[in-house]
């Protein structure tokens, strides 16, 4: 069962189920017993009463009265084995053996419960009875009313137990919120005033797993961070060393121009991976400010032209003056990223748009498009992933490092935005729109 909650109540209700069936078994079976002693002093009572009033005259021979029928039904008997007197409801055969004591028969289609007394100063033998489903109508009526108001009682106590486990389990529904409201990069310990026992430990048990995530985070971090700081150097040691050899080698030589490739390469991917350590939420402290993003994008446009021309790619920038509150180096990167992106999957000759303008509802939106292969549907998140490359990217381009469309997800997250997959308005390609919220609009 998914809630602690229904599983309290339906486990208390059907514990108080049992119990009060159990209860009321029991009740009824010692109002059984106790309707029956009460019916048998009954029965003795009116032996002794039909005894004292039977006429003393009363012989064999005289007519045998039927008295009317009533709940009793009785027989007086002389030794001599003949009927005195009876009730109408009684038969005119003995209703049970001379022989005194309590037992149960049937006659006149039900079950009795017969009382015989032997009158010795009398000579006359009493028999009384009474039918045996009386005896349980008491008992019934009295375990009947029970049940009912045990039925009637339990939808007041299944409201009763939601409020009180409701009101139990408030302190985890305050655990929960204080984790809900903790920031991505927010590895502080949860405070909680004097939790109970059960919810202190699993405190604690967060606490713990809170502390070892920040070492771990901790120790990957500054991993990241240094061997990304302490491999610009060999690599700047390399580009003397490629310097040097192209002096004596024709440029075109394939060797040398695989170092350069390999070179650019590795010193692209440090580069990004000290962007994406820088632009962690925990590591950024971002300025933000109103912006321009159609100025923007044309700065960035500018600033990577040569590789646009490089590859003789037509890039247009369309919108006008699309202000939000930004930070003016994440947008920058982030444009970068994109740009950057398209210029690689586009090909020779190939068309690339860049457009900024607001949303429908409020705010702005950015849209790059491009001309290359496209991207597949079930790529549209796993391209957000780390060190992660379409396949057959690692073979058309090696330059690439897997990490710009991770720091453009995390710029975007900075500002609230979404980044969005879709078709290109070119024959093949694909538009990739960042989606700013209003709040974010100047």
């Amino acid at each position: 069962m998914s809630s602690i909650r229904s599983y309290l109540l339906i486990a208390v209700l059907s514990a108080i189920t049992l119990t009060s069936f159990v209860a009321a078994l029991y009740g009824y079976r010692a109002g059984v017993a106790a309707a029956d002693a009460l019916f048998d002093a009954e029965l003795t009572n009116a032996a002794i009463l039909i005894s004292t009033l039977l006429p003393a005259q009363a012989q064999a021979s005289d007519p045998v009265p039927a008295l009317p029928s009533s709940e009793v039904s009785f027989q007086v008997w002389n030794d001599a084995g003949h009927l005195l007197l009876r009730s109408a409801n009684a038969p005119q055969t003995p209703m049970a053996p001379f022989e005194p004591g309590l037992r149960a028969d049937n006659f006149g289609g039900h079950r009795w419960q017969i009382l015989v007394r032997r009158e010795p100063a009398a000579g006359h033998w009493v028999m009384v009875a009474q039918r045996a489903d009386t005896r349980y109508l008491l008992a019934d009526s009295v375990v009947r009313e029970s049940l009912l108001a045990q039925l009637a009682a339990l939808p007041v106590s299944a409201v009763l137990i939601w409020l009180i486990v409701g009101h139990g389990l408030r302190r985890l529904d305050r655990l929960a919120g204080a984790l809900r409201s903790k920031a991505a990069d927010d590895l502080a310990p949860l405070q909680l005033a004097e939790p109970p026992t059960e919810l202190a430990v699993i405190v604690s048990a967060v606490n713990g797993l809170l502390q070892r995530l920040e070492q771990s985070l901790g120790r990957e971090r500054r991993l990241t961070a240094d061997a990304a700081h302490e491999l610009r150097t060999p690599i700047a040691a390399l580009k003397v060393h490629l310097h040097n050899l192209a002096g004596r080698l024709p440029a075109d030589d394939p060797v040398l121009v695989r170092l350069h490739a390999d070179t650019a390469r590795l010193e692209h991917l440090i580069a990004q991976i000290l962007l994406l350590y820088r632009m962690a939420p925990d590591q950024y402290q971002a300025r933000m400010e109103p912006l321009d993003l159609t100025e923007l994008a044309r700065e960035q446009i500018a600033a990577h032209y040569p590789q646009f021309e490089h590859k003789q790619q037509d890039v247009r920038l369309e919108g006008e003056g699309q202000t939000l509150v930004g930070d003016r180096f994440a947008l920058a990167t982030l444009l970068q990223n994109l740009l950057v992106n398209a210029n690689r999957y586009t090909p020779v000759g190939g068309h690339i748009r860049v457009s900024c303008g607001p949303l429908p509802g409020g705010g702005a939106l950015l849209q790059v498009s491009d001309s290359g292969p496209g991207l597949p549907a079930a790529e549209h998140e796993r391209v957000f992933d780390r060190f992660y490359r379409q396949v057959g990217a690692r073979h058309n381009d090696p330059a690439g490092s897997g990490l710009g469309l991770s720091i453009a997800r995390l710029v975007a997250d900075l500002h609230g935005a979404t980044i969005r997959f879709a078709a290109s308005p070119f024959e093949t390609g694909l538009t990739v729109s960042v989606e700013f919220p209003a709040r974010r609009n100047a």
